[in-house]
């Protein structure tokens, strides 16, 4: 008999001890990163890189935590190069600014109710210096209690239905209670090591853009592939056919890569004298329109041609001419023009910088 009463006993305390663990168990809280308006990214420090931070509660009821205002005392990112080898980039100035200044810190009680998720922002580069092109993977950790080293500020843990306060509505709610709390002056209680892994980023860092290469960086941005043009050494005639190609197609960026907008808007004489007494901001700001107007208005240079044909090339080590026929649609009728375009080599690349138009004439559509 007594030997039954331990067994029951050793039993009861089996219970105890297996549901007293469960409820220190974090709820079913998940965690991800992912890019706020992805979009291709450079070394430019400038260049803000936004990720989108995510909790959602999987579980069967609210759950509640405190966010700080600076989001550094609760959130880790570690970014690597790809492959996951070697050391993790260096925290970012902005980082040990925010993280480790003796500063008043505002929380607010944020409550997530099942199936719902809560989002905030943050920019990457605030968090991790990103000076180098390169291929990275980003991994978050988020600390619902803060990272250890600065818990006592705020000791709440990510907590179930039984902390949440009454009166909590259908969505996720954020109640500010601006609580003003200096981590420098946080006492220290128990640690709590809850801890949520994130997903896996992969980034693409490329270099920046040349100053001067485009006004923007969409400019210089195929739409198609979403990745940056770059210019290749093109005969002077595959120079001329890559900019019809272009046009026809409605691609801007690839219609500008191999165009000289500064000598062929110079080829005004007004227009020069205006521009060489310009300063380089007002300069660049003349181009700009002058390239966003050639492209809209869809003449002469910029017109689409339905066909075109390639007629004759001719160059030398730094000037080329290359003749083409274009025929342009007008109803009933094709309009014929001849082309000729004037190219001049600059740092290897062949780039057009003027040209002469001559009517052809036209022709009823349906004629071989």
């Amino acid at each position: 008999m007594e030997s039954v009463k331990q067994a029951v006993l050793c039993a009861l305390l089996l219970i105890v001890g297996i549901v007293g663990q469960a409820q220190t168990l974090p709820p079913e809280v998940q965690f991800s990163l992912r890019y706020y308006n992805k979009e291709i990214y450079t070394n430019d420090p400038d260049q803000a890189i936004l990720l989108q931070v995510g909790l959602r509660n999987q579980g069967n009821s609210p759950v509640w935590f405190s966010l700080p205002s600076q989001p550094v005392f609760q959130l880790a990112l570690t970014v690597l190069p790809a492959g996951r080898t070697g050391l993790a980039l260096a925290p970012a100035d902005k980082f040990n600014e925010n993280r480790f200044n003796n500063q008043p810190v505002f929380f607010r009680d944020v409550s997530i109710l099942p199936g719902e998720e809560f989002n905030y922002t943050i920019n990457l580069r605030d968090f991790v210096a990103i000076n180098d092109p390169g291929v990275y993977t980003v991994a978050g950790s988020f600390y619902p209690s803060l990272l250890p080293e600065f818990q006592g500020a705020r000791g709440q843990t990510l907590r179930n239905s039984a902390a949440v306060p009454r009166g909590l509505g259908t969505q996720a709610q954020a109640s500010m209670t601006d609580t003003r709390t200096s981590m420098a002056d946080a006492s220290m209680g128990a640690v709590d090591d809850t801890v949520l892994k994130s997903n896996v980023l992969t980034l693409t860092v490329r270099p920046a853009l040349p100053a001067g290469s485009a006004s923007t960086l969409r400019e210089n941005l195929d739409q198609a592939t979403q990745d940056y043009l770059k210019r290749e050494a093109l005969a002077p005639d595959a120079v001329v056919t890559y900019l019809l190609l272009a046009r026809q197609n409605q691609e801007e960026a690839k219609f500008f890569l191999y165009l000289n907008t500064e000598a062929l808007y110079k080829r005004a004489p007004q227009f020069r004298r205006t521009y060489l007494a310009s300063g380089e901001e007002q300069r660049q700001r003349t181009l700009t329109e002058f390239q966003d107007e050639l492209w809209r208005r869809e003449e002469t240079l910029a017109k689409v041609p339905s066909a075109f044909e390639i007629l004759t090339t001719n160059y030398s080590a730094r000037e080329a001419t290359v003749t083409a026929r274009l025929k342009f649609d007008a109803g009933d009728y094709l309009e014929t023009r001849e082309y000729k375009y004037a190219l001049q080599k600059n740092a290897g690349f062949w780039e057009i910088y003027d040209y002469q138009v001559r009517n052809l004439g036209t022709e009823r559509k349906g004629r071989s």
